[in-house]
């Protein structure tokens, strides 16, 4: 019998990635727009498939859609890069950036595939607990970055899972006292209406990830942009895969982009009912809701977090639950339709009261 090669030991510690995918009448627990294309949108893609040469191989820089994100921002096509999802664009950066002797700081809780990937890179990752309200302590993060040197500082802003956001102020100290990279993950910036893209022409370590996943009502094409110096942009190049954007998503994405005035009244009413929900939710005992800049809340359950999970996964309803022990008391909602965010809170009263 013949033994296998074994796998690098970095991936020892390491299990693959696997998204909840229980059956839910209500799904709220992915962060994804409870939107969907609107129906003059579907009709103009429905429109481009008439000629659409599924043939041929796609854009490999994706330059039609690149250029006109660069048009908005203000930047050259060369400071864009396109990625499958922004996930990918964070594997281009550690294969361009980390390896063997390199090392990333992440601030945890926060989004697991800037560790995830890192490790599978062979990167080094340092981790600063965040405070107790989940913010970030920047002089003590400050302290950390002249100590251990990091390669890459990841910032997700707003933070997933917590909605914490960091000013344009303080990620600017960041900017300032470190010759890292500092990585601005703003997947969830149009919920916020703050973004540190403006920074790009103070700072050439300032990389900023983007998404069309989420206020896009995009989560099933999976493209991700990256906007960042000319230098940086060429070296993640250089580790990206050709033709990793398809052409029936970039063409989708560039449609949508045309039509990012209309997705501002969608935005308009997720923040709304972010709100709202907030508000609900702290009228129930035993429930506490953190403020949020994104498209979902955090909730501190005062009596077993997993339990009423359960309970409303039997309702139909699915949310986000932790095996983390900082957020073992915590389940985050996506904010979804008015209806849907009407249930969820209804039944999450019922459950808490029952308890």
């Amino acid at each position: 019998m013949i033994d296998l090669v074994e796998s690098r030991p970095e991936l020892d510690n390491l299990k693959s990635y696997a998204p909840l995918e229980e059956n839910a009448r209500i799904v709220l627990s992915a962060n994804e727009s409870p939107f969907n294309l609107s129906e003059s949108l579907v009709k103009k893609i429905k429109k481009e498939l008439n000629s659409f040469a599924f043939n041929r191989y796609p854009d490999a820089l994706a330059s039609g859609l690149r250029k006109k994100l660069a048009v908005a921002y203000g930047v050259s096509d060369e400071n864009i890069v396109l990625g499958n999802g922004s996930d990918e664009l964070i594997q281009c950066l550690l294969l361009a950036y980390g390896g063997s002797g390199r090392s990333i700081l992440t601030f945890e809780p926060t989004f697991s595939m800037y560790s995830i990937v890192s490790q599978v890179t062979g990167t080094q990752v340092y981790e600063l607990d965040r405070t107790e309200l989940f913010g970030i302590d920047v002089p003590r993060a400050l302290e950390v970055v002249r100590e251990f040197c990091p390669t890459l500082i990841f910032l997700c802003n707003p933070n997933n899972p917590t909605g914490n956001i960091l000013s344009s102020d303080e990620i600017e100290l960041f900017l300032k006292e470190t010759n890292a990279l500092v990585v601005v993950d703003e997947a969830y910036a149009e919920f916020s209406g703050q973004t540190v893209i403006p920074l790009l022409s103070k700072f050439p370590n300032l990389i900023v990830l983007r998404t069309f996943s989420k206020a896009f009502s995009l989560a099933g094409i999976r493209i991700g942009y990256m906007v960042a110096s000319s230098g940086i942009t060429e070296n993640a190049l250089k580790a990206k895969l050709p033709y990793n954007c398809d052409a029936f998503s970039q063409m989708v994405a560039g449609l949508a982009f045309n039509e990012r005035e209309t997705f501002k009244l969608q935005i308009k009413k997720i923040v709304s009912e972010r709100e709202r929900i907030i508000k609900e939710l702290s009228k129930i005992n035993g429930v506490t809701p953190h403020s949020s800049a994104a498209n979902f809340v955090l909730i501190e359950i005062e009596k077993e977090a997993i339990w009423v999970w359960k309970k409303l996964l039997e309702a139909g309803i699915l949310v986000r639950n932790f095996n983390e022990s900082r957020l073992k008391k915590y389940l985050r909602v996506t904010v979804g339709t008015e209806e849907e965010n009407n249930l969820f809170l209804k039944m999450l009263k019922e459950i808490v009261d029952a308890r």
